[in-house]
């Protein structure tokens, strides 16, 4: 819906990332059996970024 109704927000962050001034994050991976662990961080709100778990 964003990207419709302000398509030059979307056009100046890829000429962003085009030019390496902005890089994709990468996620907090923890292992599969620490999940509850990670839903705790959510949950309480002390992630930054996206978290991953790997098996």
């Amino acid at each position: 819906m964003l990207i419709r109704a302000e398509p030059q927000i979307f056009a100046e962050l890829s000429a962003l990332v085009a030019a390496g001034v902005v890089t994709p994050g990468r996620p907090t991976v923890h292992d599969l059996a620490d999940g509850p662990k990670a839903l705790a961080e959510l949950e309480a709100r002390t992630t930054v970024g996206k978290l991953a778990l790997v098996p």
